[in-house]
């Protein structure tokens, strides 16, 4: 059987952490190698067990140090990022949108779409389920606000959001297709999607 997937645990809430690491248990393709309740913990824990996936919320305590140490993880460690939480406001998503993570799931989420979302996370894809339609809408609203896209980026998304083909979005732009491709690359590239389903996923 291949080796299982490494995953790291950050939580300052002691039962969120054990139901977490209780659900990892029976899943034979992941496995817990360190729990964390602070960024400096969470830091060496990084160091020491060299994990695969890094499961934090957006807030630890009453800051939003989940979003800081995102961001600093994006930047120091090869690691794939999960933000497991309950905070999905819009200004939160936008947060862990911009803070790179590679998917984000709210804690209404059943324990099958989290363990489905580590596993979409650990093979490369992305995953945004904050939770019922207002999230996603706040979802929709982080990626059009996303600080690297062009303004003519964020009309070809925002049309892509809708669901239009590229035909459709030439067709409402008054572009080429195969320009409007080059922007979908493009964009897909910056928010660190390699498809148009993931916008979905």
């Amino acid at each position: 059987m291949a080796e299982a997937y490494r995953v790291l645990l950050v939580e300052d809430h002691p039962m969120i952490s054990f139901g977490l690491a209780r659900l990892l248990d029976d899943e034979p393709d992941l496995e817990v190698v360190g729990e964390a309740r602070t960024p400096d913990a969470a830091r060496r824990q990084v160091r020491a067990t060299e994990p695969d996936l890094i499961v934090l919320p957006v807030r630890l305590g009453d800051r939003v140090a989940g979003i800081e140490l995102c961001r600093h993880l994006r930047s120091t460690t090869a690691a794939r990022t999960l933000v497991y939480t309950a905070f999905t406001d819009p200004e939160d998503v936008q947060a862990v949108v911009l803070a790179g993570a590679d998917g984000m799931v709210g804690k209404s989420a059943s324990p099958a779409d989290v363990l489905a979302a580590m596993r979409t996370i650990l093979r490369g894809g992305r995953v945004w389920q904050p939770g019922p339609a207002p999230a996603r809408r706040a979802t929709e609203r982080a990626l059009l606000a996303h600080e690297q896209l062009t303004g003519r980026e964020r009309e070809v998304l925002r049309l892509m959001l809708d669901h239009r083909t590229n035909q459709q979005i030439a067709d409402a732009l008054t572009i080429e297709v195969t320009t409007v491709k080059t922007h979908v690359r493009g964009l897909l590239r910056k928010l660190g999607m390699g498809s148009r389903r993931d916008l979905f996923s």
